[in-house]
């Protein structure tokens, strides 16, 4: 049966393209990983994380920097000097203005960090949060393979709806025809020619309807696809035998396990903040420059300057706050773990429920497969005793009726066994999206 449903598929539609290039699935999804928007940015987002990463991780490398500064003192800073210096009475002091009034100092700069848990931390999560974006990545291509697959199967089952909706026509044509020559005759009843008439039209306006949905299809796989051309799917559906799919996890899953490491990565940092010091390398190498401007005594003398040292911080109390965000990370942590446990419960039950609606879906392709037999059979035998005056068009047009309702069972049946075959695979990790 099959076989035969197949062939006037490609019979009658091998010489109808109305809407353009004929493309397969496995076209369709290449255009749209090459062309979709949402994979554009996707991966715009993973090339982000990158920088990023090397961003804060840049961080480790020396900085060094050239400073310069000249100051101009219109007046000259005061200090006090004790009199007792000068012979005076202790606890009394005398204003005085020291220096010149240029200054000039120009020195390079070199910092080196040694150990910093906050940035050993931040280049940690980083890494850790490429990992989820590349997941994002996957997840995307996942759903787009998913949108694209089930988009071209429901345009491949209105096309071949139009098919048999067509092939219908073109019975109920040739039969108004004979139905016509007997009225001529006397034969038959001119409002049989009008139930025939009737009947066309309907089948017309159902086919009409159709295609406006066929056509709107399209334009959602276009957008999908980023084609500039119009498509058309191939002519048939081709039914798959019934697959078992193994487990192979589940992304969601994953990228929550990666966030419960980047809250262990702050935990860490956090903990070391309060026993480790922050500790780094400076030197510095310049000169300093001072002059005076009075006749005449001028001068501008420059004079060298440099020095190299090791750096730390120390925290000793800081009010509490590293054991407050200590203890919101924790909840984050066992909010993250209860999430993962009620993600993988619903996967589970998503999986089994599948399972059963994919054999549910297989039993009703074979049973639907069966019901068209039969149904063409009875067509076909009412058709001869119409033919033979038997049964009246009412006879025939409630067998004709049977056989379009079956037919049109049957082609959903198979649409939904394969999108419940996509819907397992894209729930057991089973989608091959690159």
């Amino acid at each position: 049966m099959k076989l035969v449903i197949t062939n006037v598929l490609i019979l009658l539609l091998s010489s109808i393209n109305l809407y353009g290039q004929t493309w397969t699935l496995e076209q369709c999804i290449d255009s749209a990983f090459a062309n979709n928007q949402k994979i554009a940015i996707a991966e715009n987002t993973q090339e982000l994380s990158a920088l990023k990463h090397k961003e804060v991780k840049s961080n480790l490398l020396p900085k060094l920097s050239i400073n310069g500064e000249y100051k101009y003192f219109i007046e000259l800073p005061y200090q006090l000097m004790p009199l007792s210096v000068f012979g005076g009475p202790e606890g009394q002091f005398k204003e005085a203005q020291f220096g010149v009034p240029h200054n000039i100092n120009a020195n390079v700069l070199l910092q080196v960090p040694i150990y910093s848990s906050g940035l050993m931390g931040n280049i940690n999560k980083l890494e850790t949060s490429q990992k989820i974006v590349e997941l994002e990545v996957q997840k995307t291509y996942d759903q787009i393979y998913f949108e694209v697959s089930n988009i071209y199967r429901n345009a491949q089952l209105l096309k071949s709806q139009m098919v048999f909706i067509d092939s219908t026509i073109s019975n109920t044509e040739r039969v108004k025809k004979n139905i016509e020559l007997l009225a001529e005759q006397k034969l038959a009843n001119q409002n049989d020619v009008k139930k025939l008439e009737l009947k066309v039209s309907t089948l017309q306006s159902y086919q009409a309807n159709l295609d406006v949905k066929l056509q709107q299809i399209y334009n959602a796989l276009q957008l999908l696809t980023g084609s500039a051309s119009t498509i058309e799917v191939e002519d048939n559906i081709l039914m798959i035998d019934l697959m078992q799919y193994e487990d192979n996890g589940n992304k969601d899953i994953e990228i929550i396990q990666l966030q419960q490491d980047i809250i262990n990565i702050d935990l860490k940092s956090l903990k070391q903040s309060k026993y480790i010091p922050e500790v780094g390398f400076v030197a510095t190498y310049g000169t300093q420059g001072f002059g005076y401007d009075q006749s005449p005594n001028q001068f501008l003398n420059f004079y060298p300057i440099g020095y190299a040292g090791i750096r730390f911080t120390y925290p000793i109390f800081n009010g509490t706050v590293t054991n407050k965000k200590i203890d919101q990370k924790n909840l984050e942590l066992e909010n993250l773990k209860l999430k993962e446990e009620l993600t993988k419960d619903a996967q589970q039950v998503e999986i089994e429920n599948a399972v059963l609606q994919l054999e549910n879906a297989f039993n009703n392709v074979k049973l639907s497969e069966q019901q068209v037999d039969l149904a063409q059979s009875i067509y076909e035998q009412e058709e001869k005793k119409h033919k033979q005056g038997l049964i009246s068009v009412n006879d025939l047009m409630i067998a004709q009726n049977e056989l379009i309702q079956n037919q049109q069972n049957y082609l959903q049946s198979i649409a939904e066994f394969l999108a419940a075959d996509l819907e397992l695979k894209k729930l057991t990790n089973n989608i091959s999206n690159r």
